[in-house]
C-alpha cells in the first residue's frame, strides 16, 4: 500500500513531460481558416429574411445632399451675419468705418444774438454788485455795462484765439519751422494793436 501512494506522483509527473511538447507544438490557425470561418458566420441565417430587409431599405428615405451654394463674386461682400451666427441669438451688425468730417463746434458768439451775448458777458463780468451800481449810464460821460461787458468779452476771446493760434505754432514747428513762422506772423498782423509791445516780445 505504501508503495502505491509513491508511485502515483511518479507517474503524473512522466505524463505531464509527455504532453507538454505536443501543447507547446499546435500551430496557430492561418488566415485562411479565418477567412472561412467568418464566411460561415456571414452565411448563417439573418434575424429578418432578405426580401424585408430590401422593402425596409426602400420604404426609407433616400439622403439627398443639399445644393452648394453659388460662387461669390470677387467684389461682393459676405454676410457675416448668414455666416457667423451666434448662439445666443445676438443680432451681430457689421462693421462700419466713418470718414465724414466731424460736425462743427459753434462758439458762443455764433450761436447767440447780440441781446444774448450782452446777457453772458454781464453775468460773466458783473457781480450783483456791480449790476446795481451800474444801472444808470450818464449820458456822453460813459459807457453802458453791456458795451463794457462787450468789451472785455472780445479781449478775453482774442487772448483765447492768440493762445490757440500759438499752440498750433508750436506744434507746426517741429516738422515745418517755416510754416510756423509764417503762422506766428500772421498771428500777429490779426490780433496785436498798436500799443500791444508785451505780444510782440514773446517771439
Amino acid at each position: 500500500m505504501v508503495c502505491f501512494q509513491k508511485r502515483v506522483p511518479l507517474l503524473g509527473l512522466v505524463a505531464l513531460l509527455w504532453t507538454g511538447p505536443a501543447i507547446q507544438a499546435q500551430p496557430a490557425p492561418s488566415p485562411a481558416k479565418e477567412a472561412a470561418a467568418a464566411d460561415d458566420d456571414a452565411a448563417k441565417p439573418r434575424a429578418i429574411s432578405n426580401n424585408l430587409a430590401a422593402a425596409l431599405a426602400a420604404s426609407m428615405p433616400k439622403y439627398n445632399p443639399p445644393p452648394k451654394p453659388a460662387p461669390k463674386e470677387p467684389g461682393e461682400e459676405v454676410d457675416l451675419r448668414e455666416v457667423d451666427k451666434p448662439r445666443n441669438q445676438i443680432i451681430r451688425l457689421p462693421q462700419y468705418v466713418v470718414r465724414e468730417e466731424k460736425p462743427p463746434v459753434f462758439t458762443e458768439r455764433e450761436i447767440s444774438t447780440t441781446k444774448g451775448l450782452n446777457a453772458i458777458a454781464l453775468r460773466r463780468y458783473f457781480s450783483q454788485t456791480g449790476l446795481a451800481l451800474n444801472r444808470f449810464t450818464i449820458p456822453l460821460f460813459g459807457i453802458s455795462k453791456e458795451a463794457y461787458a462787450q468789451m472785455l468779452y472780445a479781449e478775453d476771446e482774442r487772448l483765447h484765439n492768440i493762445a490757440e493760434l500759438e499752440s498750433a505754432a508750436a506744434d507746426v514747428n517741429l516738422v515745418d519751422p517755416a510754416n510756423a513762422r509764417k503762422l506766428k506772423d500772421a498771428t500777429r498782423d490779426t490780433y496785436q494793436r498798436g500799443f500791444d509791445y508785451t505780444y510782440r516780445k514773446r517771439d
